[in-house]
């Protein structure tokens, strides 16, 4: 979790003997015996404290959601008061994010809206929100509203967007992508995302090439084939046509990182391929490669969308 990464980072970047040990005081006099519990949630939090940890905490188990969400958001006011510059946290796909996740981030919202140090990014799709009025996430998400928050609405893209994207991509003159650009707005109905997988699919299929003839050196493209060509509205049916052409160990893997969540560690894929007999993190930069998932650093992989 992202409060975990944090200790870690700020364990891996205090370098000085005296900054380590204020921070630690300041840790334990924030925390005091509850450090222990919060530990069960962070496990690099220890890294940051000298207090013993190996101490048996079964005794915490019974404390209250709202006990654990004071001391993460005072465990965040420590670490941003010794933070060497702003500390910026994105929170993505909030739409899907359980009730007692929810409150977590009120309490972070609120206990933080003084701290000038801590800068809060959440991204959520409203309108998954609209289609159930009556939902947890959309109650919440009107509760928001009273914090003192920006909101910014993003729209797909204009077709201008899409050709400024595409011309980008082909390294062409906007003038020379327009036509293509107009007929991938329609298909991809200004989602960036799916404009992309488009692009891919388009030159899979040879609609989209590389001329080296003559001087000619360029992307070049069949129109009249591309604008034949009958692509779902739904433009997931893009990503469901790559799938299905994708080799069964690489289905495999994609079928069992869906069932661990929007990404997976490599402590994970370790575990999971000595039971499967697989190399699952070699299958998975596979996966990469064809642009479903991304890998993050050494530390995991995540699905480039939660649609996928």
């Amino acid at each position: 979790n992202m409060f975990n990464d944090m200790c870690q980072l700020f364990a891996e970047a205090v370098r000085s003997q005296g900054m380590k040990q204020n921070l630690a005081s300041a840790l334990e006099s924030a925390l005091g015996s509850q450090a222990r519990l919060l530990s069960r949630f962070l496990p690099n939090l220890p890294r940051l404290m000298t207090l013993n940890f190996t101490q048996n905490s079964s005794s915490y188990c019974s404390e209250s959601t709202q006990v654990i969400r004071r001391l993460f958001c005072k465990t965040l006011q420590v670490l941003s008061f010794y933070s060497p510059g702003p500390i910026t946290i994105l929170l993505d796909d909030v739409q899907w994010a359980d009730p007692a996740s929810l409150l977590l981030i009120s309490s972070l919202l609120q206990s933080s809206k003084d701290n000038k140090t801590v800068f809060f990014l959440f991204c959520i799709r409203d309108n998954d929100c609209q289609h159930s009025p009556d939902s947890t996430v959309n109650s919440w998400y009107q509760s928001i509203f009273e914090m003192p928050l920006k909101h910014i609405t993003l729209a797909n893209l204009s077709e201008d967007g899409v050709n400024a994207m595409v011309s980008d991509t082909l390294c062409l003159f906007p003038r020379l992508t327009r036509p293509l650009s107009r007929v991938l707005h329609r298909k991809a109905l200004g989602n960036p995302f799916f404009v992309w997988q488009t692009l891919k699919v388009l030159q899979k299929e040879g609609y989209l090439y590389h001329s080296l003839r003559g001087t000619m050196r360029r992307w070049m493209w069949d129109m009249d084939k591309i604008s034949e060509l009958r692509l779902s509205e739904n433009v997931l049916d893009l990503l469901i046509r790559q799938m299905d052409i994708l080799p069964s160990d690489l289905k495999m893997g994609l079928e069992v990182a869906s069932c661990i969540g929007a990404a997976v560690s490599m402590t994970v894929l370790g575990i999971l391929s000595s039971h499967l007999k697989v190399d699952l993190a070699g299958i998975l930069e596979r996966v990469a490669e064809k642009g479903f998932m991304d890998r993050v650093g050494t530390e995991k992989y995540r699905f480039v969308h939660d649609r996928v």
